[in-house]
């Protein structure tokens, strides 16, 4: 199913427009903008986080290129699902621009290739969609730079050609405010770094 969020939607797994200038971030939306989600109930403001929001305000006055990817397990999900993640979507993308942190992208992928499935969307695996999403903004792979939580890389000096960082995270209700502001700062550091900017 294909269906028009706003004018600047790709499809209905996805979203792609011009914010920024300067390089490209990509972060994975889940566990990063995203708290655990409650097993029943509601995305709410409360489920996303509001110190990281405040580092992408901070992106975008910089100019800097950045949007988000997340994961279905399975393609093709089902077409509840891609309502679903359509609404999702919509949701984070409108309170995004209201906290003037207006991504550039949300793009779907899928955790590996199933037999035959041509590298495209819906269900792309990450390393396609990185790389696609730096020839659509026409950035140097060696200026993007793919945010993962996580404890271990993905992606081999030898495999990529973009800088992949692995956000350590904190968990939001036990983790003090110093200590996740000064997460984020070192996140920010990083990014800048990867992109040299001042």
């Amino acid at each position: 199913m294909k269906a028009a969020l706003e004018t600047d939607v790709l499809y209905v797994h996805g979203i792609r427009r011009q914010e920024g200038s300067v390089g490209l971030v990509i972060f994975e939306r889940d566990d990063i903008l995203l708290h655990q989600r409650p097993q029943f109930g509601d995305y709410t403001l409360g489920d996303i986080d509001t110190e990281f929001v405040t580092m992408l305000q901070d992106m975008r006055e910089l100019r800097v290129r950045f949007g988000f990817v997340w994961r279905h397990p399975t393609f093709p999900a089902t077409r509840g699902a891609r309502i679903e993640s359509a609404r999702l979507t919509q949701l984070l993308d409108a309170l995004l621009k209201v906290s003037a942190a207006s991504p550039d992208f949300w793009i779907e992928t899928i955790h590996s290739r199933g037999p035959g499935q041509p590298p495209s969307w819906p269900g792309a695996p990450e390393l396609d969609v990185v790389l696609e999403l730096a020839e659509w903004y026409d950035v140097d792979p060696t200026m993007t730079v793919l945010v993962r939580k996580g404890e271990f890389h993905h992606y081999s000096s030898a495999t990529a050609a973009f800088t992949e960082i692995l956000y350590p995270g904190l968990d939001a209700s036990g983790s003090p405010d110093s200590d996740r502001r000064a997460s984020l700062v070192w996140l920010k550091t990083k990014i800048k770094h990867a992109l040299n900017l001042p």
